[in-house]
């Protein structure tokens, strides 16, 4: 297990580190502009596996992936999103809101989430778009936590079975949000809100009605 420091000075390094890890498929603990993230590169079987050593629940598969660009969701989603969808984008991302929504055939299917959806949101996190934009690829993040446990909003609040199971950890003094992202689903006429987070539901709703 490997652990660097993300700061102004280690900032190019740590990019160039983390690309590699996207690209080899390692298993990667870093921050996000909500809490810590687990994960690595999206739609890995090699990652997948060394996740669910870490969070065994079934329900801690990953099925959300951070992406970089609005038209990533039309390329894993299979659909072109809406214009409430789009207007939802244009007021959260990048942001702490994920929408649900269809994802392709072209995924395996074993990566889907419940009735063939996935979770997708762009994260306001400049590192973590850098790294996106170069590797061209999406990356899953579950919250960095045993279940049961809070998300860690500090490195120092990571626990030590998860560090140790990583390839990688990417640390920062930064202290994150602390609130997870707010979950809604956007498949249908109305936005269903499924856990309320950083985003307000009543603001979700407010916009998605004036769209």
């Amino acid at each position: 297990m490997e652990q660097i420091e993300l700061n102004e000075t280690t900032y190019d390094s740590c990019v160039e580190r983390m690309c590699r890890a996207v690209m080899d498929g390692e298993l990667i603990a870093f921050p996000t502009d909500t809490v810590y993230g687990l994960g690595g590169t999206a739609f890995s079987r090699k990652v997948l596996e060394k996740l669910l050593t870490v969070k065994p629940d079934r329900n801690s598969k990953p099925t959300a992936i951070l992406m970089d660009s609005l038209i990533r969701l039309s390329q894993f989603g299979g659909d072109v999103p809406g214009p409430k969808i789009v207007k939802l984008s244009e007021m959260y991302w990048p942001g702490p809101l994920t929408m649900i929504w269809h994802v392709s055939s072209t995924i395996p299917e074993e990566f889907h989430g419940k009735d063939k959806t996935l979770g997708y949101r762009i994260p306001n996190s400049e590192f973590l778009l850098e790294v996106m934009r170069r590797t061209e690829r999406p990356l899953w993040a579950t919250s960095a936590n045993l279940p049961g446990r809070p998300a860690p909003r500090l490195f120092s609040e990571l626990d030590p079975m998860v560090v140790d199971a990583c390839d990688l950890v990417i640390k920062t003094k930064s202290l994150l949000l602390g609130k997870s992202s707010s979950v809604v689903d956007v498949r249908g006429k109305h936005a269903v809100v499924l856990r309320e987070g950083a985003v307000l539901e009543s603001d979700i709703e407010k916009i998605w009605k004036k769209a």
